[in-house]
């Protein structure tokens, strides 16, 4: 592989990539940030006002923790989920001056199927 083809592969999986993970890096701002104003709603409700950021309890400070580590697992798997997808879509492309295959491990490189090798000795 050449390395203007490699590029066009690398470029081919990013702008996929991009395309599907904006969205969902915008929806995850969007599910953290109004979490967050809750929280500072809910202790500015309660008469603390925002310098209750500093004096909040271990149950309270737990549960904001624990949303953004649950928020945080999420979107890694969704991204590795994604990127799977991506992958998948642009090694399904077409390029005008190659292509990609998927052969087994155990296939003999530049063989034709159902054709022998004369310079490798037979498989007992």
């Amino acid at each position: 592989m050449t390395l203007m083809q490699a590029f066009k592969v690398w470029w081919s999986y990013s702008w996929r990539a991009s395309l599907l993970v904006i969205p969902l890096g915008i929806i995850m701002f969007a599910w953290s940030a109004i979490g967050l104003f809750s929280t500072v709603e809910s202790l500015t409700s309660s008469g603390q006002g925002l310098a209750g950021l500093a004096n909040m309890n271990l149950d309270q400070l737990a549960r904001l923790l624990s949303g953004g580590a649950g928020l945080g697992i999420l979107s890694m798997v969704l991204t590795a989920v994604i990127q799977v997808f991506a992958m998948r879509w642009a090694l399904n492309s077409r390029w005008s001056d190659f292509r990609l295959k998927a052969v087994p491990p155990d296939a003999e490189v530049g063989s034709v199927p159902g054709q022998a090798d004369p310079t490798r000795p037979a498989r007992v």
